[in-house]
């Protein structure tokens, strides 16, 4: 027995396992003697886990351990008012009510939007896919409490603290009823719902409800902006300007870089990097929650498209007079020099359909005129005035101009497009509006000779 002792000693000696006892051969030691060394070898080990490296010390990450085991998490308290870009965060605790049709749209159903019970949540991983293979080594989060935005952020320095990480981050998600992120639901949730099974956990009721900010972002902004990148919106919109910030994608290399030397330096800019991804998510929780309120103390939207999209999302969320202002603001626009200006078309058939002729036509008008210089120009207007002239103007003269010049441009748009049928299905369509407005109009000029 005493050699398989000896050996099971080396076998621990050799692969560095010094967080394990020796296998003692000595069969008469008394057990209160044993317990004594297990606490030395204990405090040993848990006075060498609390010397953190003086790189994590600066910025002011600390060592915790709970029932799962120890983890590092850093702590900021932002005391309200506290101002992120151009909003104040403390406003989010007056308007958050105001976010519940975002959140029945994305859950279907919802309960009542209390900021206090909103988790603002970003986290840092090894990879980008939603696998079990990803592994999140940062997990960010912010929350309300008392008069202060709070931001923690955990890190686990090898796979063995990922249980007591995901713990702590639970102990916090049982009073929240939404989660706040950007891509979260596609992204974040389903990575952090994989390591929550493989780490022995199921589910034992509803998950929170979702506020995924990248859905309304898109909305609005993607025909106005390069990119609806959190970056890029927070810059363009909320009036955040980074310096010298770490990009996310870079996150990953950096924490190997940091498993591999243990310089917890690399991960300064990590946690810079995740910290303000969290209070920009509060900023635009601001944002939406003040557009939802009062859209016209939001001031003046400069782009067309903007100020369009803006009105269609109030719309789509219950926000009927509002979005009415907008478009109303919107139709009483005269620039006719921007670039791409279809949302004319889309705002011409909204009034179409709430027969406010008097307001589609001088968009159908101006895009008419816009798209004559186009090198592909586009003939959606030229018809609808074609229409409107024959049916409900009775102008006959005026409803054939259109329509011919409708048929020269779609002649001249046909020699960029390979798909012969269907140019060759809208020549004749257009021709065939022609001839039979032509005729029209031949009757009547004969009907007014006889009278």
């Amino acid at each position: 027995m005493s050699g398989l002792r000896d050996r099971l000693n080396r076998l621990l000696a050799g692969s560095g396992a010094s967080s394990a006892p020796p296998v003692s051969d000595n069969s008469e030691r008394k057990t209160g003697e044993a317990e004594v060394e297990q606490k030395r070898t204990d405090s040993a080990q848990s006075g060498r886990r609390n010397e953190l490296h003086e790189a994590f010390c600066r910025i002011g990450v600390q060592e915790l351990e709970n029932d799962s085991g120890p983890f590092l998490l850093r702590r900021n308290v932002y005391s309200l008012p506290y101002r992120h870009g151009k909003y104040e965060l403390g406003r989010l605790l007056d308007c958050a009510d105001r976010l519940h049709p975002i959140a029945v749209r994305q859950n279907k159903q919802s309960e009542r939007i209390d900021p206090r019970r909103m988790l603002f949540l970003d986290t840092e991983t090894t990879g980008l896919g939603v696998g079990a293979g990803n592994v999140p080594f940062m997990i960010g989060f912010g929350y309300y409490a008392n008069e202060a935005f709070v931001v923690e952020q955990t890190l686990i320095r090898h796979p063995g603290e990922e249980r007591a990480m995901l713990t702590y981050l639970l102990d916090h998600m049982k009073d929240k009823t939404h989660l706040v992120s950007y891509n979260g639901r596609t992204f974040d949730w389903p990575v952090l719902a994989n390591r929550f099974i493989l780490n022995g956990w199921r589910s034992n009721g509803r998950e929170p409800g979702h506020l995924d900010f990248l859905h309304p972002s898109r909305a609005l902004w993607k025909n106005t902006l390069p990119s609806c990148r959190l970056g890029m919106v927070e810059g363009a919109r909320l009036g955040i300007h980074r310096v010298e910030d770490v990009p996310g994608s870079m996150a990953p290399t950096l924490y190997f870089q940091y498993l591999s030397d243990g310089n917890p330096a690399h991960l300064h800019g990590v946690y810079s990097h995740n910290e303000k991804d969290i209070l920009t998510l509060a900023a635009l929780a601001v944002h939406f929650g003040l557009l939802l309120s009062d859209a016209a103390a939001m001031g003046t939207i400069a782009e067309n498209e903007e100020l369009f999209r803006t009105a269609g999302w109030l719309e789509l969320h219950g926000e009927q007079l509002a979005a009415e202002q907008l478009f109303d603001q919107l139709a009483e626009r005269t620039d006719e020099s921007e670039a791409d200006n279809s949302w004319r078309l889309a705002l011409a058939a909204r009034y179409k359909r709430a027969g406010r002729f008097d307001r589609a036509l001088p968009q159908w008008r101006t895009f008419a005129e816009s798209t004559e210089l186009a090198v592909a120009p586009r003939i959606e207007a030229h018809l609808e005035l074609a229409m409107y002239y024959e049916h409900r103007d009775k102008q006959l003269p005026i409803a054939l101009t259109y329509a011919e010049r409708a048929l020269e441009l779609a002649l001249r748009r046909g020699r960029l497009t390979s798909d012969k049928a269907k140019r060759e299905a809208e020549r004749a369509a257009l021709q065939h509006r022609i001839a039979r407005l032509r005729d029209k109009a031949s009757r009547e000029r004969q009907a007014y000779r006889y009278d």
